[in-house]
């Protein structure tokens, strides 16, 4: 039984009597959506799978509501609001999550400047310095909005709430944060409007006002209706800040909002609205504690809380009424019902890493792709109605299967195929599970990342894993074993780069070592260190040295540094090697070390010196290990190859992203 009392004491919102404080975030639609903007059985299959576990409320984020300027100006990832046609689809939806006992709604939103589509709609014409996220076919343009046009807009918001009513759902929620629309008439910087719609405060949040009323004059008592609001735009000049906030909330109340969600950021600010592992869990909670402080109605938290613990003592010390967790119930989207159970330790832990759910959706959309929502540590996210997964559904005939490599490839296969019902071994040459893991969790603010090795050791117990560590695998022991089949997860190795470093003359004083040496046998550096490589390892392993106090410099072959890190992590990591002064060179051609220590980078068609350096870390190639396949398939047994032993080299390759799902496609077909 959970001892998370407060947690699961019911609260009125609105006229919804909700049966506990933990809420599912509203978030983008886009786990599919078909061409005409509705769900599609993908996106219906996983609201249910989270509803079943019963959040006191859960939503959908970014329905459309406005009407667009064009035939191309929908904006993607953004379920249909503002066709009356919309609402059949829709509830089909509502419908599906409705079997379960959890309170259901979708938010009223505009992107505004941050859309995807032809048009754009903005008080003043002000761009962002981080331009939408669009399809690069689509020549977006920006449309600063008429009287007639917010009027018009008010009034779609309002037609989209009574769709909702239509529709079924139990709320709707007002998106007036994170720069769309409605949040850019809030924010100086982007409403230089000289009419009743900008200049002064009260000008400002007049459209949102607007807008409220609106909605609760269409819809009434019919419909809880929030809002949710920056509680600072974390702009360094002209944001919308919290003394703003506090100003508004009052209003707020008055015209009629049921509860508020406070959350925080805007495209382009220093601290993003998705924050990544970087930024403390409960990030955003000071300000919606404050926010508490000047209302009646019920307050929402939200931003980086996952664990439950947490989100009962917001709710135990009166800071909220509610918590927020979105990305946590992706991660794992049984996180209410353990959590109501007392079953603390089996939550999948979300590693607030963006890759799975954040970039997956941005990736696709720049591709012009249908949008796709994923998961680094849930692979089935998006999947949920075609992968199926049944405890012991291959018990009464179970294989005897060695898996070689106990990091994240190798223990999510040995974690799906025991849950069918195989008998596994799970061998590893280090003294500990988690592979690369220990080593990615020492780079600073990364530290969470190593949060699901401790999880996976207990599913692998809980199922009857059997693991030996500190075991070499080779010929004699497969022999001795004799598993019906072995998978190879052995992982990868640093490898020299030959063709940056083609012209050595001279090591002389100068250390050489790869990047496994700086962080996994703690080899001592010199002060003045090259880091050659500058994709995510070699970046993250700059922060740690530079971390020390160490000059760094990174030298990257490519264009880009960091490509296969998520965008918003990429964003912060970015900031601190700059704040520390750590010089960055990409399209890095060649490099050479010459007698009397001269290291010289070839950058372009210029020739740069970089004097006094004593320590080269190579950081830019791996290389698989795959030895153990040549002599696993001489002995005739049925071999796979999983992770970074497979792939480092392709756009996904050598992330715990790709491994963990290669881990668990091959899991559930053995």
């Amino acid at each position: 039984m959970s001892q998370l009392q407060d947690l699961f004491k019911p609260i009125q919102v609105g006229n919804m009597e909700v049966k506990n404080r933990l809420v599912m975030s509203s978030m983008s639609a886009g786990v599919s959506l078909d061409k005409q903007g509705y769900p599609t059985e993908n996106m219906i299959a996983y609201y249910e799978e989270r509803a079943r576990s019963r959040p006191g409320m859960m939503g959908v984020g970014a329905g459309a509501v406005v009407v667009p300027e064009s035939d191309g100006g929908g904006q993607k990832s953004a379920i249909v609001l503002y066709r009356d046609d919309c609402i059949e689809p829709i509830k089909a939806l509502v419908d599906a999550v409705h079997r379960h006992d959890t309170r259901f709604g979708i938010q009223l939103w505009d992107g505004g400047i941050q859309a995807g589509g032809e048009v754009l709609l903005t008080p003043s014409g002000i761009g962002v310095n981080a331009t939408a996220v669009v399809n690069k076919t689509l020549k977006s343009t920006l449309k600063v909005l008429s009287l007639d046009d917010i009027g018009r807009i008010i009034q779609d918001f309002a037609d989209g709430a009574e769709r909702c009513v239509k529709a079924g759902f139990d709320f709707v929620e007002i998106h007036a944060g994170h720069g769309y629309l409605i949040s850019s008439f809030l924010t100086p910087f982007f409403n230089r409007r000289s009419d009743e719609y900008g200049g002064c405060f009260d000008n400002r949040v007049r459209f949102l006002l607007d807008i409220l009323r609106a909605v609760k004059e269409r819809v009434g008592r019919q419909i809880t209706v929030g809002v949710k609001v920056n509680g600072d735009d974390y702009l360094p000049q002209q944001g919308w800040t919290l003394a703003d906030t506090l100003q508004l909330v009052p209003l707020l109340e008055k015209a009629g909002a049921d509860y508020l969600s406070v959350t925080a950021g805007v495209m382009g600010s220093p601290r993003l609205t998705v924050p990544p592992m970087y930024e403390p869990q409960g990030c955003f909670s000071d300000l919606a504690e404050e926010v508490k402080k000047r209302v009646a109605i019920p307050v929402s938290a939200v931003g980086r809380i996952k664990d439950p613990v947490m989100a009962d003592a917001f709710v135990r010390d009166g800071k909220v009424d509610l918590v927020s967790m979105g990305r946590p119930m992706i991660a794992d989207p049984e996180l209410v019902a353990k959590a109501r159970d007392g079953r603390l330790e089996d939550i999948r832990p979300c590693l607030a890493d963006c890759r799975g759910c954040l970039d997956q959706q941005m990736r696709t959309i720049k591709r012009g792709e249908p949008t796709s929502t994923s998961c680094i540590v849930n692979p089935r996210v998006g999947r949920e109605r075609d992968c199926i997964d049944v405890r012991d559904e291959k018990k009464a005939n179970p294989k005897t299967i060695l898996v070689v490599g106990a990091g994240c490839a190798g223990m999510e296969v040995a974690r799906r195929a025991a849950f069918s019902g195989h008998k596994l071994i799970l061998c590893e040459q280090r003294s500990h599970v988690g592979g690369q893991l220990a080593m990615a969790e020492m780079i600073p603010g990364r530290h969470e990342i190593g949060d699901i090795v401790p999880w996976y050791r207990r599913q692998l117990d809980k199922l009857g894993v059997e693991i030996r560590l500190g075991t070499e695998v080779n010929e004699r022991l497969l022999k001795e074993i004799a598993p019906d089949e072995v998978v190879i997860a052995t992982g990868s190795l640093a490898k020299v780069p030959q063709n940056m470093l083609e012209s050595i003359y001279s090591i002389a004083e100068i250390t050489l070592l790869m990047v496994d040496d700086v962080l996994q046998h703690k080899s001592p550096t010199g002060d003045r260190i090259l880091v050659v490589g500058g994709e995510q390892i070699g970046m993250q392993v700059a922060d740690y040295l530079s971390e020390q106090g160490k000059t760094v410099i990174i030298a990257e072959e490519g264009g880009h540094f960091a490509g296969k890190m998520a965008a918003n992590d990429r964003w912060y990591l970015t900031g601190r090697l700059i704040e520390k002064g750590v010089k960055r060179f990409k399209h890095v051609r060649g490099i050479e070390i010459l007698p009397e220590d001269q290291v010289w980078l070839t950058v372009g068609e210029e020739r740069q010196h970089l004097p006094g350096i004593d320590t080269i870390v190579l950081a830019s190639e791996r290389q698989s290990d795959r030895t153990l396949v040549e002599v696993a398939e001489k002995l005739g047994i049925k071999t796979h190859v999983v992770g970074d032993a497979k792939d480092v080299d392709s756009e996904d390759g050598g992330t715990v992203f790709s491994s963990i799902a290669q881990g668990y496609d091959l899991g559930r077909t053995l």
